[in-house]
Protein backbone atom coordinates (compact mmCIF):
# COMPACT_ATOMS: atom_id res chain seq x y z
CA UNK A 1 0.00 0.00 0.00
CA UNK A 2 1.27 3.40 -1.04
CA UNK A 3 0.95 6.38 1.34
CA UNK A 4 0.37 9.73 -0.35
CA UNK A 5 2.03 12.66 1.36
CA UNK A 6 0.74 16.19 0.93
CA UNK A 7 0.91 19.58 2.52
CA UNK A 8 -1.62 20.79 4.99
CA UNK A 9 -3.62 23.97 4.46
CA UNK A 10 -1.80 25.64 7.35
CA UNK A 11 1.62 24.97 5.80
CA UNK A 12 0.41 26.43 2.52
CA UNK A 13 -0.94 29.54 4.26
CA UNK A 14 2.35 30.04 6.14
CA UNK A 15 4.28 29.97 2.85
CA UNK A 16 1.85 32.46 1.24
CA UNK A 17 2.15 34.80 4.25
CA UNK A 18 5.97 34.66 4.17
CA UNK A 19 6.04 35.42 0.43
CA UNK A 20 3.57 38.30 0.95
CA UNK A 21 5.73 39.81 3.69
CA UNK A 22 8.84 39.58 1.52
CA UNK A 23 7.03 41.27 -1.39
CA UNK A 24 5.73 43.99 0.93
CA UNK A 25 9.30 44.68 2.07
CA UNK A 26 10.68 44.62 -1.46
CA UNK A 27 8.09 46.85 -3.17
CA UNK A 28 9.04 50.15 -1.44
CA UNK A 29 12.70 49.49 -2.23
CA UNK A 30 11.87 49.01 -5.91
CA UNK A 31 9.84 52.25 -5.95
CA UNK A 32 12.72 54.12 -4.29
CA UNK A 33 15.18 52.83 -6.86
CA UNK A 34 12.86 53.86 -9.70
CA UNK A 35 12.50 57.37 -8.27
CA UNK A 36 16.28 57.72 -7.88
CA UNK A 37 16.71 56.60 -11.50
CA UNK A 38 14.23 59.27 -12.65
CA UNK A 39 16.12 61.91 -10.66
CA UNK A 40 19.43 60.79 -12.15
CA UNK A 41 18.06 61.07 -15.70
CA UNK A 42 16.69 64.54 -14.92
CA UNK A 43 20.04 65.68 -13.49
CA UNK A 44 21.88 64.30 -16.50
CA UNK A 45 19.49 66.09 -18.89
CA UNK A 46 20.09 69.38 -17.08
CA UNK A 47 23.85 68.87 -17.13
CA UNK A 48 23.84 68.11 -20.87
CA UNK A 49 21.68 71.16 -21.59
CA UNK A 50 24.00 73.30 -19.46
CA UNK A 51 26.97 72.11 -21.53
CA UNK A 52 25.02 72.82 -24.73
CA UNK A 53 24.13 76.31 -23.48
CA UNK A 54 27.79 77.01 -22.74
CA UNK A 55 28.78 75.80 -26.22
CA UNK A 56 26.07 77.99 -27.76
CA UNK A 57 27.33 81.00 -25.79
CA UNK A 58 30.93 80.30 -26.85
CA UNK A 59 29.94 80.13 -30.52
CA UNK A 60 27.42 82.99 -30.65
CA UNK A 61 28.81 85.18 -27.81
CA UNK A 62 25.31 85.52 -26.29
CA UNK A 63 22.45 83.52 -24.80
CA UNK A 64 19.71 82.24 -27.11
CA UNK A 65 16.95 84.76 -27.78
CA UNK A 66 13.30 84.57 -26.78
CA UNK A 67 10.62 83.35 -29.13
CA UNK A 68 7.83 85.58 -30.37
CA UNK A 69 4.41 84.84 -28.79
CA UNK A 70 2.66 81.92 -30.48
CA UNK A 71 5.66 81.12 -32.68
CA UNK A 72 8.38 78.48 -32.76
CA UNK A 73 11.71 79.65 -31.34
CA UNK A 74 13.57 80.15 -28.08
CA UNK A 75 16.41 78.44 -26.33
CA UNK A 76 15.28 74.82 -26.79
CA UNK A 77 15.27 75.29 -30.56
CA UNK A 78 18.56 77.21 -30.57
CA UNK A 79 20.54 74.54 -28.67
CA UNK A 80 19.25 71.57 -30.71
CA UNK A 81 22.50 71.30 -32.74
CA UNK A 82 24.49 71.28 -29.48
CA UNK A 83 22.58 68.31 -28.02
CA UNK A 84 23.17 66.09 -31.06
CA UNK A 85 19.83 66.97 -32.68
CA UNK A 86 21.11 68.69 -35.84
CA UNK A 87 18.70 66.80 -38.13
CA UNK A 88 15.75 67.87 -36.00
CA UNK A 89 17.14 71.41 -35.91
CA UNK A 90 17.21 71.48 -39.71
CA UNK A 91 13.50 70.60 -39.83
CA UNK A 92 12.49 73.39 -37.42
CA UNK A 93 11.10 76.51 -39.04
CA UNK A 94 11.75 79.34 -36.54
CA UNK A 95 8.89 81.82 -36.55
CA UNK A 96 6.32 79.25 -37.68
CA UNK A 97 2.95 79.50 -35.92
CA UNK A 98 2.49 76.87 -33.21
CA UNK A 99 -0.79 75.87 -34.91
CA UNK A 100 1.12 74.77 -38.03
CA UNK A 101 3.85 72.67 -36.38
CA UNK A 102 4.38 69.31 -38.16
CA UNK A 103 3.81 66.09 -36.21
CA UNK A 104 7.54 65.30 -36.00
CA UNK A 105 8.08 68.37 -33.79
CA UNK A 106 5.16 67.93 -31.40
CA UNK A 107 7.03 65.75 -28.90
CA UNK A 108 10.46 66.95 -27.76
CA UNK A 109 13.64 64.87 -27.88
CA UNK A 110 14.16 62.74 -24.77
CA UNK A 111 16.87 65.07 -23.43
CA UNK A 112 14.20 67.77 -23.02
CA UNK A 113 11.89 65.50 -21.02
CA UNK A 114 12.11 64.97 -17.26
CA UNK A 115 10.94 61.43 -16.45
CA UNK A 116 9.39 62.57 -13.15
CA UNK A 117 7.46 65.39 -14.80
CA UNK A 118 6.55 63.17 -17.74
CA UNK A 119 4.44 61.03 -15.40
CA UNK A 120 2.25 64.08 -14.75
CA UNK A 121 2.08 65.81 -18.13
CA UNK A 122 0.09 65.27 -21.28
CA UNK A 123 0.05 67.02 -24.65
CA UNK A 124 -1.40 70.52 -24.62
CA UNK A 125 -4.58 71.34 -26.59
CA UNK A 126 -2.30 72.17 -29.54
CA UNK A 127 -0.97 68.56 -29.39
CA UNK A 128 2.48 69.92 -28.57
CA UNK A 129 4.06 68.50 -25.44
CA UNK A 130 4.82 70.92 -22.59
CA UNK A 131 8.33 72.00 -21.69
CA UNK A 132 9.97 70.06 -18.89
CA UNK A 133 12.81 72.53 -18.35
CA UNK A 134 13.00 76.33 -18.18
CA UNK A 135 15.70 78.95 -18.46
CA UNK A 136 15.97 81.78 -15.91
CA UNK A 137 18.30 84.42 -17.41
CA UNK A 138 19.56 87.40 -15.45
CA UNK A 139 18.20 90.84 -16.40
CA UNK A 140 21.06 91.60 -18.85
CA UNK A 141 20.92 88.09 -20.35
CA UNK A 142 24.61 87.54 -19.57
CA UNK A 143 24.12 84.19 -17.85
CA UNK A 144 21.26 81.92 -16.86
CA UNK A 145 20.14 79.10 -14.63
CA UNK A 146 18.37 76.05 -16.04
CA UNK A 147 15.63 74.39 -13.96
CA UNK A 148 13.30 71.46 -14.31
CA UNK A 149 9.96 73.12 -14.99
CA UNK A 150 7.33 73.80 -12.34
CA UNK A 151 4.51 71.28 -12.28
CA UNK A 152 2.02 74.03 -13.12
CA UNK A 153 3.90 75.19 -16.24
CA UNK A 154 2.09 74.13 -19.39
CA UNK A 155 4.01 75.92 -22.12
CA UNK A 156 4.86 74.20 -25.43
CA UNK A 157 8.47 73.08 -25.57
CA UNK A 158 8.94 74.76 -28.95
CA UNK A 159 8.81 78.25 -27.42
CA UNK A 160 11.77 77.72 -25.06
CA UNK A 161 10.07 78.84 -21.85
CA UNK A 162 11.77 81.36 -19.61
CA UNK A 163 10.87 82.28 -16.05
CA UNK A 164 12.30 84.73 -13.55
CA UNK A 165 13.72 83.56 -10.23
CA UNK A 166 10.71 85.15 -8.47
CA UNK A 167 8.29 83.11 -10.59
CA UNK A 168 10.21 79.96 -9.74
CA UNK A 169 10.14 80.72 -6.00
CA UNK A 170 6.33 80.79 -6.12
CA UNK A 171 6.15 77.41 -7.88
CA UNK A 172 6.58 73.81 -6.84
CA UNK A 173 8.91 71.48 -8.65
CA UNK A 174 8.43 67.88 -9.69
CA UNK A 175 11.11 66.50 -7.33
CA UNK A 176 9.85 66.43 -3.73
CA UNK A 177 8.37 69.89 -4.24
CA UNK A 178 11.70 71.40 -5.32
CA UNK A 179 13.77 71.89 -8.45
CA UNK A 180 17.01 70.59 -9.81
CA UNK A 181 18.98 73.44 -11.34
CA UNK A 182 22.28 74.04 -13.03
CA UNK A 183 24.36 77.17 -13.44
CA UNK A 184 26.82 77.59 -16.30
CA UNK A 185 29.46 78.95 -13.93
CA UNK A 186 29.61 75.82 -11.78
CA UNK A 187 29.87 72.14 -12.47
CA UNK A 188 27.15 69.75 -11.46
CA UNK A 189 23.50 70.01 -10.56
CA UNK A 190 22.03 71.46 -7.38
CA UNK A 191 18.66 71.27 -5.67
CA UNK A 192 16.45 74.23 -4.74
CA UNK A 193 13.50 74.14 -2.36
CA UNK A 194 11.34 77.18 -1.57
CA UNK A 195 13.81 79.47 -3.33
CA UNK A 196 16.72 78.25 -1.18
CA UNK A 197 19.61 76.35 -2.73
CA UNK A 198 20.39 73.05 -1.05
CA UNK A 199 23.75 71.84 -2.34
Amino acid sequence: MRILRGHSLIELLVVVVIISILLALLLPAVQTVRERARETVCKNNLHQMDLAMNLYRDVHKKLPGQSSPGQVGGWFVEILPFVEQRNLSNSVNVGLSLNRVPAILRKPPSIFRCPRREMESEPLPTDIWPAHYVMAPNSKREFCLLFDAPISLNVPWLVGPELTNDELRKSTGPHQGGFFYTNGSQHGVGFMLNGERID
